[in-house]
């Protein structure tokens, strides 16, 4: 009751005391009355009427200058009159709205009688001349229409401009979760996932993954913003915002059903993969998906519902074999039975109702309350992960509370409020007996399996290294109030998140090994921990106004934001690697940063006709953070060393490290530890307070963009655009124990082998290693990169879009995007070379999750120009009534960075450093291909539905038949980056897949 009752008052706060607010931008109709000789027509009532509205209609009355602008509408179609006593009625019919474009409808009045009515039937504009913010609209028809897996990061991913999303073939595999669509040089971290413009991801990763992923079976439409985006949330990564469905007065029904199993896939591993070393490809085993929804009038006008459930099944066949050895505790290689592969499995179940009611003719109230949960169990099986290695990837209570209020005042003010509680239980949680993962034998046995990586091939198995159990609740609320002219729409606003992260990082087994070739070299030492953080405030208060002066639409905003976190009281007790440790630490402040941030732009409608339009925009934008980064990494349990290693001779073969793991010092079997810090209450890092508080402060870019827009044939449009992207405030740890005189400079002789640019055999320079009395002093400070020396990241490209939507009802969408990211940290590693190195607990770079020591010669880095095309279209032939939809997408390749494993003995006969490694380390993992220089293939998929349309009454059904990789493309998704098993692949597109599917609207 408490946390109800918090949530209310929350939401009461904001929208009294608040309320000058920004709205969350929806559609709206803008547009110019005149009389038959031009002049302007002030005081004309314009209604628009729409049967989505549950008021029925909203109303204004033009201005001095004859403008109006009607505000915050919902997709859908709408009719707008307009009436002048003394001129004819003018109503203008089949006005569509979707997303957040203003959409212009002028009127011309007669003088005449009132009720003497003038219908003009238009057509939706292809251009939109006033708004900046580039975005795709999808309503429920094209989602339902296309061949896809029904979720956000699968439609975000058809935008030509965007990357990411990961890779899924016909919804093989379960990954509403953990998936970051990218787009002009953003960070994962700038992606918001929103329901009505409130972001529902969980405070831990930085607010752009969760587990409580929108239905798309309850949503009226989704649009995606990937530029010049709004001041009402302070990012500029992608966004996807869904619009739920209100219901109607009309019961309405809308389900959604398809499967598929191995039998309905082709194949894809020919004998080149087999050759490259791939033992069994990735594919699916079967996929069921359920999505039903309905909703109307629980009273007329008055009180609507919408209900949605879906649910989802998964099994996919990992391209790994079980260990013949897994769970067995006195065997320690990993042996593949060639006879069963691994397999991810993951179900998903999705509920929620949605009630409107109009309380009054200005007030409405809808509130969502939605419960999820799934299980991938076992998760995250793959080519460097065995079965036994596997996690239960669990979100056992999901709960999301939404409530809303709307109030058009007058005809030009607007109120809203909107609150979101979210309570998230989430874990990669070590296998179970209780869903099925393990056996209770199995279960019982695994603590006793002590993870081991292979360094020749980046293979993990027995076990995985740590596990996590976490619970995240968080309350998002925000008010609104927009005061809109005809010539002028003001918008206010503030929003505000709080929240709480509970973590428990765990271990079944405090110690794990790394071998190279069977050969064990390497231990670790893992001490468990539970951490608390507290979200104190991610809170923003802004201003925006968009002028029209005739052919011309300025938008300005400023934004101003305030982002704190804390630390509760926190004691950590006894541990296996830690008998002694028992440490409370105080409650203590952390982040505490304020930003001014800026939105600007202009869109000039070039001829006066709505058919072209220049758009120009430059915004600033602050880094995605939540509780994640800075927000927690200062946590005094967290800036403990928890993990350390250190060198392990298993001269007697007896794969236990015969010595005494609590003495830091060489001893026995164990050389000397990585951090002589480890369980030691004293933090292993300190951070700047310019880097975690102050004004502007916070990780930020800068965005021009620059575009033009044409119709150039009646329903066809052609965007083109330039786009620019810098970074700033970059985070750098300098290891004040040790300086840059500390560290030996070498180059090595990289081995001649044909995988490697020009054959190999080239040298390798700029390489760095700690003197050995200073390895393991580590002094960590965090600070910003500025003090250090200049750093620099932009990003530069261009997109190529075309929109077309046919009479005919051809609707086709899609285009070219090209772009190149441009980084130089050069002085940063000339004063900090531990950036580049391990042993100062900083690595830079990874494959495949295993750090790698960088030259210190790649610091200035470019990417080649690398293009994307994509294009998405929907058909239904008219005379058989079968509806034909298809999606293509021409991605790059992934970015390689192979890592040799350079042994003492290697770096002896081919290196300058001329000493072994610090602190007794039998090698060093080491890049050998600069960044951004070799990828993996090109990938080309193409996805084609075709259903036959039944129409019964008020019902309309489709049966389809999805052909996903119709091309039937083996093209890599990842490769192998341990140099012994470099260019193996890892894993491949899913082979050619059919589908059936069958949907049913009334």
């Amino acid at each position: 009751m408490r946390s109800v009752s918090r949530f209310v008052v929350a939401l009461v706060w904001a929208a009294v005391v608040l309320a000058p607010s920004l709205v969350f931008a929806q559609a709206s109709i803008t547009g110019t009355v005149r009389d038959t000789s031009g002049g302007v027509l002030p005081g004309v009532t314009v209604e628009a009427a729409s049967p989505v509205l549950i008021e029925k209609v909203r109303t204004v009355v033009t201005d001095g200058n004859g403008r109006y602008q009607i505000v915050d509408l919902r997709p859908g179609a709408y009719t707008v009159t307009f009436s002048l006593p003394g001129f004819n009625t003018v109503l203008r019919d089949g006005v569509t709205l979707a997303g957040s474009a203003a959409v212009s409808v002028d009127a011309d009045m007669r003088v005449g009688a009132l009720e003497e009515t003038i219908t003009v039937t238009g057509e939706a504009p292809v251009v939109d001349t006033q708004t900046l913010t580039q975005q795709a609209v999808m309503n429920a028809d094209t989602i339902d229409a296309l061949p896809s897996a029904r979720n956000y990061f699968g439609l975000a991913r058809m935008i030509p401009s965007t990357v990411g999303g990961g890779n899924d073939v016909g919804g093989s595999a379960i990954q509403d979760v953990g998936q970051s669509v990218r787009v002009h040089g953003s960070r994962n971290t700038d992606q918001r996932i929103t329901i009505n413009g409130v972001n529902t991801m969980t405070l831990q990763a930085g607010g752009n993954i969760g587990g409580q992923t929108p239905d798309v079976g309850s949503a009226a439409e989704i649009t995606v913003d990937t530029t010049s985006l709004g001041a009402d949330l302070p990012t500029g990564g992608v966004r996807v915002n869904f619009i739920p469905k209100d219901g109607g007065n009309t019961f309405a029904n809308s389900t959604f059903v398809t499967f598929a199993n191995d039998a309905m896939q082709g194949d894809n591993f020919d004998q080149e993969l087999q050759d490259r070393g791939l033992g069994t490809p990735n594919q699916l085993l079967h996929t069921f998906d359920l999505n039903e929804s309905f909703g109307g009038p629980i009273k007329r006008d008055k009180l609507w519902f919408w209900f949605s459930t879906r649910y989802n099944n998964v099994a996919s066949q990992a391209p790994v074999f079980r260990n013949l050895n897994e769970f067995n505790p006195n065997e320690w290689l990993y042996v593949p039975d060639t006879n069963t592969p691994g397999e991810n499995l993951g179900s998903q179940t999705n509920n929620s109702i949605r009630v409107t009611w109009q309380a009054t003719p200005r007030n409405k109230i809808a509130g969502t309350f939605k419960a999820d949960t799934w299980c991938n169990c076992p998760n995250n099986i793959s080519a460097v992960l065995a079965p036994e290695a596997a996690r239960d990837r669990r979100f056992p209570n999901l709960k999301q509370e939404h409530l809303e209020w709307t109030s058009p005042v007058t005809n030009r003010l607007l109120l809203e409020a909107v609150g979101m509680q979210l309570y998230e239980r989430w874990g990669n949680m070590h296998l179970r007996a209780s869903t099925g993962s393990v056996t209770p034998e199995q279960e019982a046995i695994l603590p006793q399996m002590i993870s081991v990586l292979e360094q020749s091939n980046n293979l993990r198995y027995r076990s995985l290294q740590n596990y996590n159990n976490t619970s995240v609740p968080s309350l998002t609320y925000r008010a609104a109030a927009s005061y809109v002219t005809g010539t002028h729409a003001f918008k206010f606003g503030m929003n505000n998140t709080t929240g709480h992260l509970w973590e428990n990082q765990y271990v079944l087994n405090g110690v794990n090994y790394r071998f190279n070739n069977g050969v064990p070299n390497q231990l670790e030492m893992r001490q468990n921990f539970i951490a608390e953080t507290n979200l104190d405030r991610d809170m923003g208060f802004y201003a925006q106004d968009r002028v029209t002066l005739d052919r011309l639409t300025i938008s300005l905003a400023a934004r101003l934001d305030f982002f704190k976190t804390s630390f509760p009281e926190q004691t950590l007790g006894p541990d296996p690697l830690g008998p002694s440790r028992n440490i409370t630490f105080p409650a203590q402040d952390n982040i505490d940063w304020k930003d001014f941030t800026y939105r600007s732009g202009l869109a000039w409608d070039v001829f006066g006709t709505g058919r072209t339009a220049v758009k120009v925009g430059f915004n600033k934008y602050l880094l995605g953070q939540t509780l994640n980064g800075l927000g927690r990494d200062p946590n005094p349990v967290l800036a403990m060393v928890t993990n350390a290693t250190r060198p392990w001779n298993d001269a007697n073969r007896n794969f236990v490290p015969d010595c005494d793991l609590l003495n830091f010092d060489p001893n026995g079997e164990c050389g000397v530890i990585s951090n002589r810090n480890l369980g030691n209450p004293a933090p292993a890092a300190t951070f700047d307070p310019d880097l975690i508080s102050g004004w502007n402060n916070r990780q930020t870019n800068w965005e021009l963009s620059t575009s033009v827009a044409h119709e150039v044939a009646r329903g066809i449009g052609v965007d083109v655009g330039y786009f620019r992207r810098a970074w700033a405030n970059f985070r750098v740890t300098d290891n004040l124990a040790v300086t840059a005189a500390d560290f030996t400079q070498y180059s090595m002789t990289a081995p001649s082998d044909p995988r490697l640019p020009g054959g190999g055999g080239y040298t390798v320079s700029g390489l760095y290693d700690v003197i050995p009395s200073k390895f393991g002093q580590i002094q960590n400070y965090n600070t910003l990169s500025s003090k250090i020396g200049d750093q620099t990241e932009t990003w530069n490209g261009m997109d190529f879009a075309v929109n077309a939507r046919l009479q005919n009802g051809l609707t086709l969408q899609g285009g070219y995007s090209f772009g190149r990211v441009s980084e130089n940290d050069c002085e940063i590693v000339a004063q900090l070379p531990e950036m580049l190195t391990l042993t100062a607990g900083n690595a830079s770079g990874t494959a495949n999750g295993v750090a790698q020591l960088r030259s210190a010669n790649f610091c200035d880095r470019q990417e080649p120009w690398l293009s994307q095309f994509k294009m998405y279209g929907v058909y239904t032939v008219p005379t058989v009534d079968v509806q034909v939809s298809g999606t293509f997408r021409s991605t790059n390749g992934t970015d390689l960075a192979p890592g040799f494993v350079a042994t003492n003995a290697y770096l002896a006969a081919n290196s300058t450093l001329g000493r072994p490694l610090a602190g007794g380390r039998p090698n060093q993992v080491t890049g050998l291909v600069a960044p951004y220089t070799e990828y993996t293939e090109r990938r080309n998929e193409l996805d084609i539905r075709f259903g036959k349309v039944v129409r019964f009454g008020r019902s309309r059904s489709v049966i389809s038949l999805d052909v996903f990789n119709a091309l039937n493309s083996n093209a890599l998704i990842a490769m192998n980056q341990a140099f012994a098993t470099y260019t193996r692949p890892t894993e491949i597109l899913n082979a050619r897949l059919l589908k059936v599917s069958y949907t049913l609207d009334f």
